[in-house]
């Protein structure tokens, strides 16, 4: 084996070595790798190549925690391409983790953090145990258990999955003429998803990015096609907006936002005509991206149970990807692991999953 790590001479080069894995997300993409290096993250990314043969992807940001300092991330990464023999995998996995722990290292961090978007893998498995990784003490973020739609599937098959519930507000909001869903692919939106998300955020509390910041991101996905609005209307007044990203055979719904004076509720109208939307331009799998709860605890008082609830009785299927893991890099690690299990579990949110 004879494993170069090699960063991309152009996007095209990166995005077309991605497309070609069997799970993927626009975290991945070239334009979120922009971004990031927009707001001055530190970041890397690497094609994986055994001799000339591609064999998967790494990449990352360093990122900081307070007190305890810099970690890598590797969001959704490192992936390999499928159908490589069991040994060959675990050999690579070796190598890349090794890089990992090399970068990590001279970047003065105290921990490498791995979350590929691969469902239980038992080499990885194997491995992770080889380099004495942790279960990362995170509640299920950046979607590793999230709702995917089917959407080579025809709409009426789609539309029958949705509980009666479900099925029924659509029926009825799909046959008012009071409100209306329209389609943007351009910045003309840009001043109302600002209005209706900052409004949410305030309103949930929510800790997340700035409006600001996320419209320097969006215009990445813009210069590429990628970016999608999905605005619903009242009496032709705007009430709520759907932000999604297409990437590859994916289409995430990523950010939303709602004016707080609307008291209807019109989600489940804005989600339909997403399906119809992904079905129009070919996308194969709507992601309504993370915001689920592990298997078992749907009952429970998580803070994420009615969004849960709400993205289950759409239909679908939820998908839930390995746990990520940590490889410290300094003795305090051993500090930080019950430190942050603690302050997930304050907030409601589970660590076991």
């Amino acid at each position: 084996m004879n494993l170069q790590f090699l960063e991309p001479k152009s996007a095209d080069e990166w995005d077309g070595h991605v497309l070609q894995l069997e799970n993927y997300s626009f975290v991945l993409s070239d334009a979120k790798y922009r971004s990031w290096e927009d707001s001055n993250t530190t970041s890397f990314r690497y094609l994986i190549f055994d001799n000339n043969e591609f064999v998967g992807i790494v990449g990352g940001i360093i990122d900081n925690v307070k007190i305890f300092g810099n970690y890598l991330e590797c969001k959704h990464n490192p992936i390999l391409i499928p159908n490589i023999d069991d040994e060959r995998k675990t050999q690579i996995l070796r190598e890349v983790f090794k890089k990992l722990q090399e970068i990590g290292h001279s970047n003065n961090c105290f921990l490498v953090r791995l979350s590929p978007l691969v469902e239980y893998d038992e080499i990885y498995d194997k491995v992770y145990l080889e380099f004495g990784a942790k279960e990362s003490p995170v509640h299920p973020q950046d979607a590793l258990i999230s709702q995917y739609f089917d959407t080579t599937k025809d709409i009426e098959e789609l539309h029958s999955e949705m509980n009666k519930s479900s099925r029924s507000n659509v029926n009825k909001l799909l046959k008012d003429n009071e409100y209306t869903v329209k389609v943007f692919t351009d910045d003309s939106v840009f001043p109302i998803f600002k209005d209706f998300y900052t409004q949410t955020k305030q309103h949930k509390g929510y800790k997340g990015k700035g409006a600001d910041n996320l419209l320097k991101e969006f215009r990445e996905y813009l210069k590429r096609d990628m970016l999608y609005f999905l605005v619903a209307y009242y009496k032709g007044e705007p009430v709520t907006v759907w932000q999604m990203i297409r990437y590859g055979k994916y289409m995430h719904h990523y950010q939303a936002g709602s004016d707080l004076k609307f008291q209807e509720k019109c989600t489940r109208l804005l989600f339909y005509k997403a399906l119809e939307l992904c079905k129009q331009i070919g996308v194969e799998t709507l992601d309504l991206f993370g915001g689920m709860l592990p298997e078992g605890i749907e009952g429970e008082g998580n803070p994420w149970k009615g969004v849960n609830d709400f993205k289950m009785s759409l239909g679908g299927k939820k998908v839930t990807y390995m746990h990520p893991r940590d490889i410290p890099l300094k003795r305090y690690y051993s500090i930080y692991l019950p430190y942050a299990r603690f302050r997930v579990e304050r907030k409601g949110h589970t660590v076991d999953w």
